[in-house]
């Protein structure tokens, strides 16, 4: 394969990913910087199961998936980030279960250098090869990612987030620790907003 060739596909997939974050994320950009504020009233009793995304409309990527098919993916549905899940079998129940592996958000995807700033396009050939051909989901998500749990509140899903500037994180059953769903910074701010609301004077809130 060619340094064009190479380079083109290069471009190709930072245009996916640009589309990508640019519908999902737009809705937490101050200017040029992208800032995520999150917050909750104190008075929130909901729970992380409330406003999750979970089955059937969770959407996860598997390890093994190619870094180009999951881009495609990513942008397909709108979605910036996603839970890697392994599936497995319970041998008791003989139900099948997500296992979760890792997390991927559309910078994961994008190269860089060890600084963690981005690879300049066009390298040379080499270059361009090792850092973004041929990669599996496997080979760019996050380890061990930082989750919650289904029965944790919002409260503290957003303490989280706002801790660790995420603007997902995959959710786990509290009782077995399988992966079930996605919670995500759209649906704190969902979550506050409607609360703040229930707060106010009908006259105010309409």
């Amino acid at each position: 394969m060619d340094t064009l060739t190479m380079t083109n596909k290069s471009i190709r997939r930072c245009l996916l990913l640009a589309s990508c974050f640019a519908a999902s994320s737009s809705a937490f950009s101050v200017g040029n910087s992208q800032r995520v504020f999150i917050s909750t009233p104190s008075k929130t009793e909901k729970i992380v199961a409330d406003l999750m995304t979970s089955e059937p409309h969770l959407f996860t990527l598997s390890p093994d998936t190619k870094v180009d098919e999951a881009i495609s993916q990513l942008v397909s549905y709108s979605i910036s980030s996603a839970p890697v899940v392994e599936r497995l079998k319970d041998a008791e129940t003989n139900q099948v279960f997500a296992r979760l592996v890792g997390f991927v958000s559309s910078f994961d995807f994008l190269p860089r250098e060890e600084t963690g700033s981005l690879v300049t396009l066009g390298e040379t050939k080499d270059d361009v090869a090792r850092r973004i051909l041929g990669r599996t989901v496997e080979d760019v998500m996050t380890r061990d990612p930082i989750s919650v749990t289904t029965n944790q509140n919002m409260k503290e899903a957003a303490e989280v987030m706002a801790g660790h500037r995420l603007h997902a994180l995959p959710v786990v059953d509290a009782k077995h620790g399988h992966c079930v769903g996605i919670i995500t910074a759209e649906d704190v701010m969902r979550d506050v907003m409607k609360t703040a609301r229930s707060a106010l004077p009908a006259d105010l809130a309409a």
